[in-house]
């Protein structure tokens, strides 16, 4: 008969983004001592500046159907809200092939699946965090798909469909004319059509994350920022034994690598290749003359809008060209030009804030979330693309319950790092 699994007595998670984080919070919540090793400040990376949208019923990954060899041409062109820099194609070509490949019918509904049911407990864990005392800011108006031409709206509707199956609320018509201009009052008459999701809430990220770090150290979590892992001490026999940054050594009985789109840790460790890009997003701020209400998408541009006070947060694009930070100016006036035509007249031309920040991408658009198959006490939690802050409470529970419990979660099936092989197949379940 099998040996219960012991229950680990300190965990340490190294990445202090919102995946990171939340993994802390329910590895706490079962009894664990936690240390999380963050190379910068908790929520530095792409966890910074972005909408902060907990929005489930959007989940879907990022190949679609559809996708032509005509259509990837335009992934060259600097201006396309998906670009592809030609100098970084010839480091990442495999990648780009295996996500061609998953670019059909069948393995996007398994998609829009899987992370609906990651995403199914979001709204009650987030308030949750809230009941418990994590102080952050948060905004649950929903939000507003809009754009010029109705057909262009109508055709995100219908994507979205799918996840009624799922018990998620989506309209069944769109808004039109004066109808959706009464409903969110900030759009520019060259918007026509629209159509809302109530199930839509959104925080300042960066507060989020810096709000459950402040809990949890008052939980007695030990969170130490720039502290950098340098390296990974691991023994024949399959287990990791510490993790060293300059100053420290951190001995601990499992190790959790949430470290997004940085996944150098990963070489060398005797696990398979862990198959992630760097997804490159902007965003900046900008004063409107009227804050919108809610929200809103823009779905021509594929921008996205979100409120927060006195400054609206604009971001968009998916842009590979490497893991850097490096801001391209031109695809920021891209963005500011199309963001403009979707609202009425801004206070001033002054963007502010301006930032971009690498998403984690997994050639299927989907999450891995999985124990590491060489190391017995190593775990990875990576690839959460566009959709970290929506998923990440499902993950860090179901992860926390994974490590602690030594099963892995029905939910997490979909996310294990041994569905990729070398050929670009799926590799039957163990």
């Amino acid at each position: 008969m099998a040996t219960a699994k012991a229950a680990p007595k300190h965990v340490v998670v190294i990445g202090g983004g919102v995946i990171g984080l939340a993994t802390a919070w329910y590895l706490l919540d079962r009894g664990v001592q936690v240390t999380v090793l963050e190379s910068e400040t908790v929520g530095s990376g792409a966890s910074f500046a972005n909408g902060g949208w907990f929005c489930p019923a959007q989940s879907g990954p990022l190949p679609e159907p559809g996708l032509t060899a005509t259509a990837i041409t335009s992934f060259f062109d600097r201006h396309s809200a998906l670009y592809i820099s030609p100098t970084h194609l010839p480091f990442a070509a495999g990648w780009f092939l295996r996500f061609w490949r998953y670019c059909n019918q069948a393995d996007f509904h398994r998609g829009v699946a899987a992370l609906a049911a990651l995403g199914e407990s979001t709204f009650r864990l987030v308030d949750d965090w809230v009941a418990q005392g994590v102080q952050f800011e948060l905004h649950k108006q929903g939000m507003v798909y809009a754009a010029k031409k109705e057909a262009n709206v109508a055709a995100a509707l219908e994507k979205l469909q799918p996840m009624k199956a799922f018990g998620y609320r989506l309209p069944d018509g769109l808004l039109t004319g004066q109808e959706l201009h009464d409903f969110e009052p900030s759009l520019s008459a060259e918007i026509t059509a629209g159509f809302s999701i109530e199930e839509h809430w959104h925080a300042r990220s960066d507060t989020l994350c810096t709000g459950l770090a402040a809990a949890m150290r008052a939980r007695g979590a030990r969170i130490i920022e720039r502290a950098q892992v340098l390296e990974v001490a691991h023994h024949r026999t399959g287990r990791i034994e510490s993790v060293s940054t300059a100053t420290e050594i951190f001995e601990a009985d499992e190790f959790v690598f949430a470290t997004g789109s940085w996944i150098e840790l990963f070489r060398g460790l005797g696990s398979p290749h862990v198959p992630i890009e760097a997804g490159k997003g902007y965003s900046f701020a900008v004063r409107p003359s009227v804050m919108p209400v809610h929200a809103v998408l823009l779905t021509d541009a594929h921008v996205g809008c979100t409120p927060f006070g006195d400054f609206l947060r604009i971001g968009g694009t998916m842009e590979f060209s490497g893991n850097n930070r490096h801001i391209d100016r031109g695809r920021v006036d891209s963005i500011v030009k199309l963001s403009k035509e979707g609202f009425l007249p801004w206070q001033s031309d002054e963007i502010t804030d301006v930032w971009s920040g690498p998403r984690p991408i997994a050639p299927d658009g989907l999450p891995i979330v999985d124990r590491m198959p060489q190391l017995a006490n190593a775990y990875v939690a990576t690839g959460h693309a566009m959709q970290g802050v929506s998923l990440a409470p499902g993950t860090g529970q179901s992860l926390a319950g994974f490590i602690v419990d030594g099963d892995r979660p029905q939910v997490l099936e979909p996310f294990r790092l041994d569905r990729f092989s070398r050929s670009g197949r799926r590799r039957s379940r163990a």
